[in-house]
């Protein structure tokens, strides 16, 4: 008698007819709810979670597309305003707690390499906020914030446990980001009124609303009470998220993700060709959030791809390469141009003198207090006192151009590593710059010892992801907006861990 051997099939999420489907209703459902977009955001989140409760990846993927939408949304109680993304986390760890008191949890082989500085970031962040005069809702939101990134870095690695899972949050992710992609395509276009669909105030053709002249004044360096505008073409789309800035983070990591994972050949023949599909919209929208440093981090990423692939290539001298090539093209002013950027000539103008005026500003605030920074949330408040230690001739640009408006004193440095340098001190700045080499060390060897091919594609496409976040991260404040560093970290603690499992079977055959 003969015996067949059956095939356990994937998870319908992670078929191509099922991505389509999903990214369908998603669309649909997105243009008919316009009226509240917000409660259904945290209505498919919170179904999600709620999965949650029975396997606990259907809660890690719940708290991913939350912040690939409503990133920012806060449960006020008594005392502070928590996060979301913070309550979800730890109801994540009550319903694995008894795997985590029995010891099941397999983090990966290399694990302390990551969680280690981690944890000393967050210590040190904690030192600096309680020596430096700040307010115990602002140390209260610093240390959640990092402390959320170091909760990302042990649920992730602790809950996916094989390559099945691990491409069900994969394919959940792509759904929502093809269909970010899509509506903001539809947002910039006004298909179907969709420029009214948002989850925060409806983004306009050709301006911004009043409501986010916060948000405008830190790009642009312009201060005014009426919505200021933007360039003619059209405004900036924020997609399902809940800016344009989102779209400009998340989507170049994900394009490096779909592009490798083609590149390696990490799905079915039949299915390769569909995975260039999504990159198309991506692209488009990326292009329409008008954010100079986005498209130019997707070309960093896809000349990343290569030398990374090459394995006779050291890794570290890979990413010191490229992360000097950024730097290089940061200093000497290429991303100045107009045509990168997609916004008008004076604008573009307006942003590249209000960054100088504040990097400037910090280094110098950084080099004043080196040991422990002055903590989170001051620069706005003591940078006004550094006006003497930036280049006279900005100012004066500035003076002439805004009249009684400054940069220094109303806008952050946006550079994570002068922002991390100035608020906490030199060994945060270092501690922080080593977890990109932990980052990229995880993910190397998992792509150099995994015989899968989906997982080989994963893992270096978050390695080139690295590359786009650092050169979004040298023009905006990155790890204020959202955990996307840290969400990468514990998905290279993924990967490290199934390409070990790989090899310790091929040990024990």
């Amino acid at each position: 008698m003969s015996t067949a051997t059956i095939k356990p099939q994937g998870s319908i999420v992670s078929q191509p007819r099922g991505i389509t489907a999903a990214t369908i209703v998603i669309i649909v459902l997105w243009g008919v709810l316009q009226w509240n977009l917000s409660a259904f955001t945290f209505l498919g989140v919170a179904i999600l979670f709620i999965l949650g409760f029975k396997n606990p990846l259907w809660a890690v993927a719940a708290i991913i597309i939350s912040q690939m939408t409503i990133t920012s949304y806060m449960v006020a109680t008594p005392l502070v305003d928590i996060s979301l993304r913070l309550i979800m986390m730890l109801l994540t760890l009550y319903i694995i707690r008894g795997s985590l008191a029995r010891k099941e949890v397999d983090f990966g082989p290399h694990a302390r390499m990551l969680i280690i500085p981690m944890v000393v970031l967050v210590i040190i962040g904690f030192i600096s906020n309680m020596v430096n005069p700040l307010t115990f809702d602002m140390t209260f939101r610093s240390f959640r914030n990092l402390f959320v990134g170091l909760l990302f870095i042990i649920l992730l690695p602790a809950i996916v446990e094989n390559t099945r899972q691990l491409r069900i949050l994969c394919s959940i992710v792509l759904i929502v980001a093809l269909a970010s992609a899509i509506i903001g395509i539809f947002q910039h276009y006004n298909i179907l009124g969709m420029s009214q669909a948002t989850l925060l105030d409806p983004y306009q053709t050709g301006n911004i609303t009043a409501s986010d002249n916060n948000m405008v004044q830190g790009m642009i360096g312009q201060q005014s009470t009426a919505a200021p505008e933007l360039p003619a073409q059209s405004g900036r789309i924020p997609g399902m998220g809940e800016t344009e800035l989102e779209l400009a983070f998340i989507f170049p990591v994900l394009i490096m993700i779909a592009l490798t994972v083609f590149l390696t050949r990490g799905v079915k023949s039949a299915h390769r060709n569909l995975l260039l599909i999504p990159i198309v919209p991506m692209l488009l929208a990326l292009w329409f959030t008008y954010t100079r440093s986005a498209i130019y981090a997707v070309g960093m990423g896809v000349i990343s791809i290569l030398p990374f692939m090459v394995s006779k290539i050291r890794w570290e001298i890979i990413l010191a390469t490229i992360a000097i090539l950024i730097w290089v093209v940061e200093t000497t002013g290429f991303l100045e141009e107009t045509y990168l950027g997609g916004r008008s000539e004076s604008v573009q103008e307006q942003s590249s003198v209000a960054r100088d005026v504040l990097w400037q500003a910090g280094v110098a605030i950084a080099l004043d207090n080196p040991v422990l920074g002055i903590g989170a949330g001051r620069f706005v408040e003591i940078s006004p006192e550094y006006a003497n230690r930036v280049d006279p001739v900005l100012i004066a640009w500035e003076e002439d151009r805004y009249w009684e408006y400054t940069t220094l004193g109303n806008d952050e440095p946006h550079n994570d590593f002068i922002m991390m340098w100035l608020t906490h001190g030199t060994l945060a700045l270092i501690v922080y710059v080593l977890l990109y080499f932990m980052i990229i060390y995880n993910l190397m060897y998992a792509f150099r010892n995994s015989k899968n091919r989906f997982v080989k594609g994963v893992a270096v496409g978050l390695a080139a992801g690295v590359i786009t976040y650092i050169a979004n991260s040298l023009y905006h404040n990155l790890l204020a907006t959202m955990p996307l560093l840290w969400i990468i970290a514990g998905f290279a603690l993924v990967t490290a861990k199934l390409a070990h499992r790989e090899k310790e079977v091929v040990l024990t055959k």
